[in-house]
């Protein structure tokens, strides 16, 4: 009797015998993994993920639960000092609050890629209800918008706010190893009531609050809430005057830019708290780059009267 060189290659191959003319092959071994089933998209899912993994501003509570409640206590200290110039008021936390925060107590879920009944509830306490208004379950909105943006941040992908098939690929890989939000969450509050001011929330307590100048009246803010979307240490602003006469201003430092051409940035200005700028929100050198930090992509500002 003859076995080919080939046969024999090729039983070895599957990890087969010959016996005789026979070519025995074995049953597939138990231990191979299968691949994971996939997982179908629902913006209701979405909500769920990206608050178990801490994106959002809401943490998801599954029913039923043994969950306690806890008493949240915030001291805060609060020290206002002025630099440079009287009419640039700051307040900032020094040193940041101690904090114990109020939520529901829960286990991992043992199966975060299903949608599972329960509640969803804020974890900050101390963030404007402006913010709260534009969040709902289940909805398109500009909360979990930039949740996601912050997501795709964090993973390496295109920060565009749109979910597609590889954003949420990695969305449900995040579920399923519970890899959390590693950064804390931020938002940005301008208000236009004068004297103007920016207020910068970390967590569940105020971090800073600066005078800042707004847009006047031929080139204003818009109000509202929009997710940063691009950033720079330092960057060229060009455009035009309200009269048409073109600028072209070179080193602009600590730019966070959130809605079209307007950013947060510093700005060189006589004085700080009322519409200077156009369309921008201008604060001195020294307190963008203590806000700049804290507002990577997905990063809320809104705008406000």
């Amino acid at each position: 009797m003859r076995t080919t060189r080939k046969r024999l290659q090729f039983a070895a191959l599957l990890g087969a015998s010959l016996v005789g003319p026979l070519l025995l092959i074995p049953f597939a071994s138990a231990s191979v993994v299968q691949p994971a089933r996939p997982v179908p998209f629902t913006v209701r899912l979405e909500d769920q993920i990206l608050a178990e993994l801490r994106y959002l501003p809401v943490a998801f509570v599954p029913a039923p639960s043994s969950a306690t409640t806890t008493t949240t206590t915030t001291t805060l200290s609060t020290t206002t000092t002025t630099i440079g110039s009287p009419t640039t008021p700051t307040t900032v936390v020094d040193p940041p609050p101690s904090t114990t925060t109020t939520l529901k107590t829960t286990t991992t879920l043992a199966n975060p890629t299903l949608i599972q009944k329960g509640s969803f509830v804020w974890r900050y306490s101390v963030l404007p209800a402006t913010l709260r208004s534009l969040w709902s379950v289940g909805t398109d909105n500009v909360v979990l918008k930039g949740a996601l943006m912050r997501f795709q941040g964090v993973h390496g992908l295109p920060t565009t706010g749109q979910m597609d098939t590889t954003t949420w690929h990695a969305i449900v890989t995040a579920a399923r190893k519970n890899q959390a939000d590693p950064n804390p969450y931020t938002y940005v509050y301008v208000s236009q009531t004068q004297p103007e001011s920016l207020s910068l929330y970390i967590d569940n307590y105020l971090f800073f609050s600066t005078a800042v100048n707004t847009g006047i009246s031929v080139a204003p803010t818009a109000n509202g809430t929009y997710p940063v979307y691009v950033r720079y240490t330092t960057t060229t602003m060009s455009g035009k005057e309200p009269d048409g006469k073109p600028y072209h201003d070179a080193g602009i430092p600590w730019v966070s830019y959130f809605n079209g051409g307007d950013a947060l940035h510093g700005f060189i200005r006589g004085g700080y708290g009322y519409p200077q700028s156009l369309g921008c929100v201008e604060m001195t050198y020294a307190h963008a780059a203590i806000v700049w930090p804290h507002t990577p992509v997905g990063t809320l500002v809104t705008v406000a009267p």
